[in-house]
């Protein structure tokens, strides 16, 4: 029993020494001699600083005073964020080969600035990312319907749109006094009354300047004269009234109607004095250009969208993002940074290109909008569809044979029977995976 007892007394001295060992001694504890004090709470390095710099690249096409615009917001963009952002301005030459180019070569950069025709026929081809893969702020219910409905294809949104552009018309009402009408025609009957009464009469040489060379206008000038409902027109925006095949056989008549304000006659001079002075009564050309030339004498309007058909086409630009990218997520901080309140303003600014943002319209005077501006333009459609991925090969085609037909080339009876090809020619289905694959360049406006 004693040998027990001793074994017990042995194995618990020897746990008991086990114990001692594994305790930290006091010695141990303090070899620092300014243990006392409370340590500092050891951070790990911040996220920013361990990853290295990223980098984008953004091509766009623009004027020098926007683009440097956007260098300047762009800096502003640099100096919070640890991403450089190189911006490259290309020749507004560059169209849709030259961008298409970059892309099957691998020299895509991340960010490209496109017109909104182009972005489904890029999506379509598998070129771009779709923004919800890198855009975390809300498009649906904040930007103009009518621009974010041309960057929609196969279900997904596949731009971020930056801005819009409308065409208006800028005319002299004293002028349209002179043609027996006090105000600018809204109705295609308004409109027959305005060209009957310019007919019968030799004070005012010209009816209605517009740029020969730029399809998107004389589009907008045929849906003025003869705009159908807006379901009549869901399938191609080149299918011709019967009021659109007057107002051609009318042009074809009589020349004198219209005026090419890129090119008028030696002895007439620049379009905007011709109009100032009464020489042309009215002028179709994008907003932006319209208001540079704002006069007293002169008044702009964009036609209310009524359910009696079109009224003009909405040009607009859309930030897209390469499907080469590596850096997604930064491409879409930088595009939500260029595309918020802020940047709209400072854009609407220097380019006088309109902001997207709805939010901005609602108060349109303290944001120094024009008042032109009908409540139709932010609360519906008109004027943008259909923008389908074989759009961009149809308006070459129609640019082309417009551009004879304004010019006397060939006649209306040729002119209207090639229209109604392209609009037999339009796909049921614009959304198509599969296009050709030879496409010209369409005028880059």
């Amino acid at each position: 029993m004693d040998v027990k007892r001793r074994n017990h007394w042995l194995l618990f001295a020897i746990l008991l020494l086990a114990l001692i060992s594994l305790s930290p001694s006091k010695h141990s504890a303090s070899i620092n001699p300014e243990e006392n004090k409370n340590p500092e709470l050891v951070r790990p390095p911040s996220q920013e600083k361990v990853q290295e710099e990223g980098y984008i690249k953004v091509v766009v096409q623009m004027g020098e005073a926007a683009f440097l615009r956007l260098q300047q917001m762009n800096q502003s963009f640099m100096n919070v964020h640890p991403l450089k952002v190189d911006l490259v301005n290309e020749p507004r030459e560059a169209t849709y080969s030259s961008v298409r180019l970059q892309l099957e070569l691998g020299e895509s950069p991340d960010i490209f600035l496109l017109d909104n025709v182009l972005v489904r026929r890029f999506a379509a081809e598998g070129y771009l990312l779709p923004t919800e893969s890198y855009y975390f702020g809300s498009l649906t219910g904040e930007v103009l319907s009518g621009s974010l409905a041309q960057n929609e294809w196969n279900s997904y949104v596949w731009g971020v749109p930056l801005d819009v552009d409308p065409y208006v018309l800028i005319y002299n009402p004293d002028t349209l006094k002179k043609l027996g009408v006090e105000k600018l025609p809204k109705s295609t009957e308004e409109w027959a009354l305005l060209i009957s009464n310019f007919k019968n009469q030799t004070v005012v040489p010209h009816l209605l300047g517009l740029d020969y060379d730029d399809p998107y206008a004389t589009l907008s000038l045929l849906w003025q004269l003869g705009g159908e409902k807006q379901e009549d027109n869901a399938r191609s925006p080149f299918k011709l009234t019967e009021e659109m095949k007057a107002a051609i056989d009318q042009v074809d008549a009589s020349r004198t109607y219209l005026l090419n304000k890129k090119d008028p006659t030696e002895t007439s001079g620049d379009i905007w004095r011709m109009l100032y002075n009464g020489e042309v009564a009215v002028v179709l050309t994008r907003a932006s250009e319209a208001t540079q030339h704002e006069h007293p004498r002169m008044e702009i309007s964009f036609s209310e969208q009524m359910d009696t058909g079109r009224t003009m086409w909405i040009s607009g630009r859309s930030f897209v993002v390469s499907a080469q990218t590596d850096n997604a997520e930064a491409a879409g901080v930088w595009i939500s940074e260029m595309t918020n309140q802020a940047g709209q303003r400072n854009w609407y600014e220097t380019t006088r290109h309109l902001p997207v943002l709805k939010s901005l319209y609602y108060d349109s005077s303290k944001n120094n909008l024009p008042e032109w501006i009908p409540a139709t333009l932010v609360n519906r459609q008109g004027g943008t569809l259909p923008v389908g991925a074989t759009l961009p090969v149809q308006m070459n085609e129609f640019a082309g044979i417009t551009e004879q037909f304004l010019r006397g080339t060939i006649n209306s009876k040729l002119y209207k029977d090639r229209l109604s090809q392209i609009e037999k020619d339009t796909p049921e289905e614009t959304h198509e995976d599969t296009l050709e694959e030879t496409l010209e360049d369409i005028p880059n406006k």
